[in-house]
């Protein structure tokens, strides 16, 4: 669906991408990691028309990204870490805004408000909701064209837990929506939640690309990771918390720490064997 072959692009003495290679499979939720100035936010430029390439190719859906570009940009939607929305007006004033500029369907807005759980915020003024909210109605805008894929560029920076939860869990549904997600993000366990598959970049060139699960599991491990859903319980158990709903254990421990969920009611959404946190392992590909 999406694939990047030996993309270079140079910025006056800086070498941004280095012959830059990778691919996103159709309806998948991709995560792109690397550190600051790895050329993630360049990759993310070039994907959204922003900036041209010097070497290489791309094709979105079968359409070269150098000859295609209106139509490319048709079915793609970037979701900024900055706000872009107006404050003073309503969420619905905003949400209407945008969608008569981007010729939106109704279907699309009704779609747009439900998956972000904005229908009791439509009439609150943009600038009286709180960080989460704001983020939500960020995403919101983002989805009105109706995109085939979506690029989100670290979208949960500032928010509080819950709102991180509901976040990521409305990004993971959209695989059910058949929308092809790229994500990145310096929150690991983020990660680890919701994407299929990873690729690690590093002075603009792929260190790693490979399916979340085999990427950790085949590590050597006697960690057991238990993935719940968000309460606020867990935290006051005394466990070994990676995030706001994952525990980390090990095997011998696995059946007392299910007994102790299971006498407070907290639900699992799934367990890792013999896994590693995915942190580590990225600390370890790159310098």
């Amino acid at each position: 669906m999406l694939k990047v072959k030996n993309v270079t692009k140079n910025y006056a003495d800086v070498q941004a991408l280095r012959g830059l290679s990778l691919s996103v499979a159709k309806g998948s939720v991709f995560g792109l990691l690397g550190v600051n100035g790895a050329g993630k936010t360049t990759l993310l430029s070039i994907l959204n028309g922003l900036t041209k390439i010097d070497e290489g190719s791309i094709e979105v859906f079968g359409l070269d990204i150098q000859k295609d570009a209106k139509e490319i940009n048709a079915i793609s939607s970037i979701i900024p870490q900055h706000l872009a929305f107006y404050e003073n007006l309503t969420v619905v004033e905003n949400i209407n805004f945008f969608a008569k500029i981007q010729k939106a369907t109704k279907e699309s807005i009704t779609n747009a408000i439900e998956i972000n759980s904005l229908q009791n915020l439509l009439k609150q003024k943009a600038s009286t909701l709180s960080g989460g909210q704001k983020r939500r109605l960020n995403i919101a805008i983002g989805l009105l064209n109706n995109p085939k894929i979506i690029y989100f560029d670290e979208p949960t920076v500032g928010v509080d837990p819950k709102s991180r939860n509901e976040i990521l869990d409305s990004i993971a549904s959209y695989k059910k929506l058949g929308i092809t997600v790229v994500y990145t993000s310096h929150y690991m366990n983020e990660i680890e939640r919701i994407c299929d598959e990873v690729a690690i970049i590093d002075k603009g060139a792929l260190v790693k690309q490979e399916r979340l699960e085999n990427l950790l599991s085949n590590r050597v491990s006697d960690k057991v990771l238990v993935e719940t859903f968000y309460t606020h319980k867990l935290s006051s158990l005394g466990l070994t918390l990676l995030d706001t709903t994952t525990v980390e254990s090990s095997q011998q421990e696995l059946p007392e720490l299910l007994k102790v969920l299971e006498k407070n009611e907290i639900f699992i959404k799934q367990i890792r064997y013999g896994s590693s946190n995915l942190e580590k392992y990225f600390l370890e590909v790159t310098p």
